[in-house]
């Protein structure tokens, strides 16, 4: 038993003075759960999470500016004015939203008149999170206006207005009236696609984020790879020979790239010829997507290669930043669901640029111009790694 013991005190003395292992026992998981708070916070929290709606207002009466500013004075919606053909197809000054309402022209003479009226609401069915959230917002503000409540003013003034001298009974009765014929005849809201929208597929939404994010393991095996090689010796016989070292990551980086590609490639055409994934109105900019996220992916790689000291301090390192990454560049959650700070901390990330040109495609039916930003920004990024692993990598151990 006391050999056991010894045995035992050997073995966790050993985990003690390895770092790698406490961030993989300990930190991971911890910085998991703190993200994952954090980033669903304002779901849980039944209120925080903010979003923008696009109204059309082609009413102008009194009766839709009341239901506009109703909207607007909610604390977390955003009321943007827009055209109706803006509001029809989602896009205004550039930007993409998840849903818009559209107040028809007699709007307020039709409620002022007890007539039953119908808000039209566009919306994005691949938006799993600010459209819901922004309908309930809708409902709850029209419930609120009620019908039975401008039905009352409504009659109310029309029995002052015939008889100023009315009784107080008098007054009653015409509200009362005025209510009960509104009550059987609530203003309503009607909902359709906005127009360049398609219907919901789960993979379209899931298949990029996963994909980026096992990409990024995938590259761990490259890491590894040439760690293994330094702590080998093959690297430092490498050197000796007339071949500039950058030409020797360069090389040994390629083999990484395209098995990244085919990784990535592969995920996707799974994702469309077995679940039906679209892949949008641009396959040359997905393709270019695609393998400029590869690109970045393999310099990362590189670059955390030349961070660590040890193979398991690159599997450790590795699995905590692909997680961070992963949380918060969108590829576990959509980014329109978790706070300000977090949506901008995670545009520090390979996963946000990806997903970002990746899901325009998609998603929301951009072009291939429309992604040149996105894949500028991942080959600067992924150009930056390049040139610092070269310069930091050490090829033989210290």
């Amino acid at each position: 038993m006391k050999k056991l013991w010894y045995i035992a005190t050997k073995d966790l003395l050993i985990v003690a003075k390895d770092r790698g292992a406490w961030i993989t026992l300990l930190l991971t998981p911890l910085v998991v759960i703190v993200l994952a708070s954090l980033a669903l916070s304002p779901i849980y929290k039944g209120g925080s999470l903010h979003a923008t709606l696009l109204v059309s207002d082609l009413d102008s009466g009194g009766v839709g500016k009341q239901l506009v500013s109703a909207l607007a004075a909610n604390p977390n919606m955003t009321v943007q004015a827009a055209t109706e053909a803006e509001s029809r197809t989602l896009k205004r000054a550039g930007s993409t939203y998840s849903l818009s309402l559209v107040i028809p022209e007699d709007f307020s003479a039709r409620v002022e008149a007890g007539s039953s009226v119908q808000l039209m609401v566009y919306d994005d069915p691949n938006s799993t999170t600010s459209a819901p959230f922004l309908k309930g917002m809708i409902e709850g503000t029209v419930n609120r206006f009620s019908a039975v409540e401008v039905a009352a003013k409504v009659g109310v003034a029309e029995a002052l207005n015939q008889n100023p001298a009315a009784s107080a009974a008098s007054v009653a009765a015409a509200a009362a009236s005025a209510s009960s014929q509104m009550a059987n005849q609530p203003i309503k809201t009607s909902e359709q696609p906005a127009a360049g929208t398609k219907p919901l597929n789960t993979f379209d939404i899931e298949t990029p984020g996963f994909a980026v994010m096992f990409l990024l393991f995938g590259v761990m095996i490259g890491t590894e790879g040439l760690l293994e090689e330094r702590d080998k010796g093959t690297m430092a016989r490498l050197i000796v020979a007339p071949v500039p070292r950058s030409s020797i990551l360069g090389g040994k980086l390629a083999a990484q790239f395209l098995v990244s590609l085919l990784q990535i490639s592969l995920l996707f055409a799974a994702g469309h010829f077995i679940f039906n994934m679209d892949t949008g109105n641009s396959l040359p900019g997905l393709v270019l997507m695609v393998a400029i996220t590869a690109y970045t992916a393999t310099a990362f790689g590189l670059l955390l290669a030349a961070l660590v000291k040890t193979r398991r301090q690159a599997s450790a390192f590795g699995v905590l930043t692909i997680l961070l990454m992963s949380a918060l560049g969108g590829s576990w959650w959509p980014l329109d669901i978790v706070p300000p700070f977090m949506r901008t901390l995670g545009h520090v990330t390979i996963n946000a640029w990806a997903l970002d040109g990746i899901k325009g495609l998609i998603l929301h039916g951009q072009g291939f111009f429309d992604i040149l930003p996105q894949a500028g920004v991942l080959f600067a990024y992924g150009t930056v790694c390049f040139l610092a692993g070269v310069k930091l990598f050490r090829f033989r151990n210290a």
